[in-house]
């Protein structure tokens, strides 16, 4: 008698386990549905630039770290920065020895004392964050006043 109680309680022990891992499974089951949901729906914003590595890891440098731009890996001349502030790349441009000429659209003239020249082109990637390609030495660009 005692040995049927004793294997009914290890069977029971069994159905416990099995209906823990059951419930384990199905909500990472479900995780990876809502994680699949919201990248197919957001998916013309997170691919926007091809790749989106470079800018996520940029994105966690700008929230996590202490700078107010980041270089993303993969271009010599792409920065990100929160979007909160357009003055910033004035900022970043006169670390680099260059000063702001004007701005036209979305792009901001700079110019060196050598007489080198400079255009950072803007673009919002989200709401929150910019994209600046900045591009350097430029000799044929005239600035009408």
């Amino acid at each position: 008698m005692i040995g049927v109680v004793i294997r009914g309680i290890t069977l029971l022990i069994k159905n416990m386990k099995t209906a823990k891992k059951n419930k384990i499974f199905v909500f990472f089951g479900l995780l990876v549905i809502i994680f699949a949901i919201v990248v197919l729906l957001y998916r013309p914003v997170i691919f926007q630039e091809g790749n989106p590595w470079p800018e996520i890891k940029g994105i966690v440098q700008l929230k996590f770290g202490d700078s107010d731009i980041v270089k993303l890996s993969g271009s010599d001349n792409k920065f990100m920065t929160e979007s909160k502030n357009g003055t910033m790349i004035h900022d970043f441009m006169k670390t680099k020895g260059y000063e702001f000429i004007e701005q036209m659209g979305s792009g901001y003239f700079f110019k060196s004392a050598t007489g080198q020249t400079a255009v950072a082109t803007h673009k919002y990637y989200s709401r929150r964050y910019s994209l600046w390609n900045i591009t350097e030495n430029i000799d044929n660009i005239k600035v009408i006043y």
